[in-house]
């Protein structure tokens, strides 16, 4: 079976758009979408980082605001709740965690919270009491990030790391390490 170049050139670049069955020699370095428009690199094939979800969220002004006011790197405080709740505040945990940093009700009460349930969908209310309870972990754990991570994500009393902080705190310190590369970009073309 024979195909014309240029139906061959015109099969590519269909299948080029669509994203299918496209591949490189050697280690190009290419940015694709892909079908479900995540950007995808050629070389590492894993997700690329989508930094204005770190350092530009709509909620960055309400997570800058309280991170200052109890004490909490504000780069912290966006990682956490970018790994908490991918800045959904709609968030629902399968343990009852609520919003964007994935406060539980009984732990806002703790914290001081008064109101319903549902007032912890609220994004200032929900970051107010998250951050406030971030604080006291972070206190607790001599200020340690991944110490931080484990009080915040297993209890206050959490004394030892396990598997699942162990992956919690890669991704907090990664998108850490993702945080201050923008920066310094944004610094640099600032």
């Amino acid at each position: 079976m024979r195909i014309s170049s240029a139906a061959a050139v015109a099969a590519c670049l269909c299948m080029s758009i669509a994203g299918i069955g496209t591949s490189y020699a050697g280690n190009v370095d290419r940015t694709i979408k892909t079908s479900s428009l995540e950007t995808v690199t050629r070389t590492t094939g894993f997700p690329k980082p989508d930094l204005t979800l770190t350092l530009g969220s709509a909620y960055t002004i309400l997570i800058q605001s309280y991170a200052k006011q109890y004490g909490v790197p504000a780069g912290l405080a966006h990682a956490i709740v970018k790994v908490e709740s991918n800045f959904d505040a709609d968030a629902r945990g399968s343990a009852g965690e609520i919003g964007l940093m994935q406060i539980k009700p009984a732990t806002a009460r703790m914290m001081g919270y008064s109101g319903p349930t549902k007032g912890l969908y609220d994004p200032e209310t929900n970051i107010k009491f998250g951050m406030k309870y971030l604080a006291k972990a972070r206190e607790l754990s001599d200020g340690t990030t991944c110490g931080t991570i484990l009080k915040y994500n297993a209890g206050h009393g959490a004394k030892r790391m396990n598997p699942v902080s162990k992956r919690y705190c890669g991704k907090v310190q990664n998108i850490l390490g993702l945080r201050s590369k923008a920066a310094k970009t944004q610094d640099a073309a600032g």
